[in-house]
């Protein structure tokens, strides 16, 4: 006999009907979601807690600390050339003739540029007349009205001494390019023992926390490295502007340059407390470089955080404030040369809030402005490596000790360049022979009013380049 079975025989409660297709796909659809969506996120969001818990950085920062990778690029000679960046080392720029006719021909230019013939041994008939120079010499520019100034005004700087540059190699530079990994490591470095950042020297703000003086200090002199030179004797400073742009030539820079070398920080560079606090293990004053507008703006454009000719004071301010609170811990701002800035009516408002922030200043367009405007602050006497290769870093070396040596004070911007380093290595070997001590930014600045003596600052020498 043939048993037959219905839904109403079994025990319990009936089983539902089975669900449609659609039902079916949504519930697959579901179990997808959860395996392969939620599973994972959770297990990233453990181990991203557990990481932070270890190490007290999460996951992005420590990928920043590794990578070091700017915000934006930036190229690293201080000013770029008609050169490729990748073999100025190899074939640098020659040299303009602009006396030079114009039917010479290629053989006569190289005849020119021969390094073997001193400019000395020149006969006297081939040297241009001063009535045929001042024929062919174009005429200069009218120079902008100048804002009227409130009291005192700080004298206009000497020119730098001049010294005849060194002709260009046909060939370039005979010697192989030097590398960050060739240079050998100080072993002098020992950390600056003052605290920092103080709290009280701090103020927060929507972009950071600012630099403010407070109780008498200034973080121009709280964050300084102590100067024990002889006051008597003259001073350099060199001060190695654009780091943290590339990981490995800020390290060389750290690691490979006496602790006087004042190092300055890119505001577009990414983990910069980390830096400071790696430069001021090693004994280094450190100070943030201020983007001012390049002269050929906008053809050349030195990023969002760069302050305008043309911008309001608000928008100074802002902008200024924006690049201080990046970090902590510094002397002062490095403020790019040859800017348009430097002749607008803002020029002023923006020395004024750096000197209520308690910061000192180098850069240029210092001349002429009234000392209840002026922070603390030193002109730079020129930048030796404009053209990066030996004989012309070398050259404006000596030119910056003849500076130094007349003025009791001169002030040099470098960028971190292999070439650059070398050069410095063995020129500052030799400066206690020549009676010269290297020295931080802050011991060269000429203080402010009321204070001690100033020692005479030294000008930014325009390039023929320019």
């Amino acid at each position: 006999m043939a048993i037959r079975l219905s839904p109403s025989d079994r025990f319990g409660p009936a089983r539902p009907q089975e669900a449609g297709l659609l039902t079916r796909l949504k519930r697959k659809a579901v179990s997808i979601l959860v395996l392969f969506g939620l599973l994972p996120a959770a297990l990233l969001a453990l181990i991203w807690a557990g990481v932070y818990i270890v190490t007290g950085d999460s996951p992005l920062d420590l990928l920043e600390e590794f990578s070091n990778q700017a915000l934006i690029d930036q190229p690293m000679p201080p000013r770029p050339g008609g050169e490729l960046a990748g073999n100025s080392l190899l074939q640098p720029p020659a040299p303009e003739h602009p006396s030079a006719p114009e039917h010479q021909n290629d053989a006569d230019v190289k005849m020119e540029k021969a390094p073997d013939t001193p400019p000395a041994e020149i006969a006297p008939a081939q040297a241009p007349k001063p009535e045929e120079e001042a024929k062919h010499e174009p005429a200069a520019p009218a120079a902008p009205a100048e804002p009227a100034v409130k009291g005192p005004a700080l004298a206009e700087p000497t020119p730098a001494p001049p010294i005849q540059e060194p002709l260009v190699p046909p060939g370039g530079d005979p010697l192989a390019a030097p590398t960050f990994a060739k240079l050998p490591t100080r072993q002098d470095l020992k950390p600056l023992t003052a605290p920092y950042p103080l709290p009280e020297l701090l103020k927060n703000s929507p972009n950071g926390p600012l630099p403010i003086t407070a109780a008498g200090k200034e973080p121009r002199e709280a964050y300084a490295r102590p100067f024990s030179g002889d006051a008597a004797s003259p001073r350099i400073a060199l001060v190695v502007v654009g780091l943290g742009l590339s990981k490995e030539a800020t390290e060389a820079a750290i690691l490979k340059l006496p602790p006087e070398v004042t190092l300055s920080f890119s505001p577009y560079a990414a983990n910069l407390d980390g830096w400071v606090k790696r430069a001021r293990a090693t004994g280094h004053e450190v100070m943030l470089d201020l983007p001012l507008e390049p002269p050929n703006y906008p053809m050349r454009d030195s990023g969002a955080l760069s302050i305008l000719a043309s911008h309001t004071p608000l928008d100074v301010v802002s902008h200024l404030e924006t690049v201080m609170g990046r970090m902590t811990g510094y002397v002062g701002l490095a403020g790019s040369l040859r800017s348009p800035v430097t002749t607008s009516p803002q020029w002023p408002v923006l020395l004024r809030a750096i000197k209520n922030h308690g910061l000192l200043y180098l850069g240029d367009g210092l001349g002429g402005v009234s000392q209840a405007d002026a922070p603390a602050n030193a002109s730079v006497t020129l930048v030796p490596d404009e053209q990066p290769f030996r004989a012309a870093i070398d050259v404006r070396l000596s030119r910056l000790l003849s500076a130094a040596q007349r003025d009791q004070a001169a002030v040099a911007y470098v960028s971190p360049l292999p070439v650059t380093l070398e050069r410095l290595q063995t020129w500052i070997d030799g400066l206690p022979q020549r009676g010269v001590i290297l020295a931080p930014a802050s011991s060269v600045v000429r203080p402010l009013p009321g204070q001690s003596a100033a020692l005479p600052p030294s000008s930014l020498e325009h390039s023929k380049h320019e």
